[in-house]
């Protein structure tokens, strides 16, 4: 069973306006409105690929009812618990014209003790042998810092695999801990380490070794429209991505994530996990929607997909 978790997750806002400049009136743009978040992005692209997924998260006012019915739109076993505040909302500005992104977070609302408490104990007593748990986003205010490292710590006595796709400040709080998968992007990694730019492969090599030291068993580095990197100790790997028409790249990373636990729940050797982790990024980026792929178009672009040592 596929376990995505999305303590703070949002109700995505995304504008498409070409040659988009700050201080401009843009009038009459209506919005593709979609609850999101990294782990709604996860279960959404589960249930499209047709495998089963539970999905963990608070929720609060009129966003976090479109979250709920989503969720029952995708039939998607929908774990939650209702706070106070409203589920926060993300605005996106996409000009596809000059391809940049524009992206404006809200915080997200508080989340007291006994909410943490009532949601984490519905997660540790679901949590079986051979389960993938997905550590993603970012926890609300008012929860542990450090809850990511503990989830990882049930998942390792309960034989689970745990994966983490955070930013670079969750990441340094996550770790040493007990996880599969580790998936951050090149800025995520050199903020990690506090380095301005990774020079060369070799440096991400060493990179990679010292992130196992934390408890990582793989390392899966998303390069952008180039593909990506995998690392663990026995092998280093380039994947190479083909040059596909790009409509807007959120929730890509995400859709990697949710492609490579769908392939490794499957059963899957290593190469097909990433080439099917990222063809599920790149079918992503192709649409306008938020977290969405195609089963036939993934299984096109999974036969364009390199996977090499470097």
């Amino acid at each position: 069973m596929i376990r995505s978790i999305c303590f703070n997750p949002v109700i995505d806002r995304v504008y498409h306006i070409d040659d988009f400049e700050t201080a401009n009136k843009f009038k009459e743009i209506s919005p593709l409105i979609c609850p999101a978040g990294k782990g709604v992005n996860i279960a959404r692209v589960a249930s499209q690929l047709d495998e089963e997924c539970t999905l963990y998260s608070f929720i609060g006012g009129y966003g976090g009812r479109l979250l709920r019915k989503e969720m029952e739109r995708l039939n998607v076993d929908f774990q939650y618990c209702e706070i106070e505040d409203d589920t926060r909302t993300t605005i996106n500005i996409i000009d596809r014209k000059n391809r940049k992104e524009t992206e404006i977070t809200e915080a997200g609302g508080f989340v007291n003790a006994a909410q943490e408490k009532q949601l984490l104990e519905m997660l540790e007593s679901d949590i079986r042998q051979g389960d993938i748990v997905i550590c993603s986003g970012i926890p609300m205010r008012g929860m542990q810092r450090g809850v990511f490292k503990l989830i990882s710590q049930w998942c390792y006595r309960e034989n689970a695999k745990c994966i983490l796709d955070t930013n670079s400040q969750y990441i340094a709080q996550s770790l040493p801990a007990h996880l599969f998968l580790m998936k951050p992007n090149l800025s995520e990694l050199c903020e990690m380490f506090s380095i301005d730019a990774i020079e060369d492969d070799g440096e991400i090599v060493s990179l990679s070794k010292e992130v196992f030291s934390y408890g990582v068993e793989n390392l899966m580095v998303s390069t952008g429209r180039s593909g990506g990197l995998f690392f663990n100790k026995d092998v280093s790997l380039r994947i190479t991505v083909p040059d596909e028409l790009i409509n807007s790249t959120i929730g890509s990373g995400d859709s990697t994530v949710a492609g490579f636990s769908i392939a490794l729940n499957r059963g899957c050797d290593l190469h097909d996990c990433l080439k099917f982790a990222m063809a599920c990024g790149v079918c992503n980026a192709m649409f306008p929607q938020v977290g969405y792929v195609e089963k036939e178009l993934v299984e096109k672009i999974m036969k364009k997909i390199i996977v090499q040592d470097i």
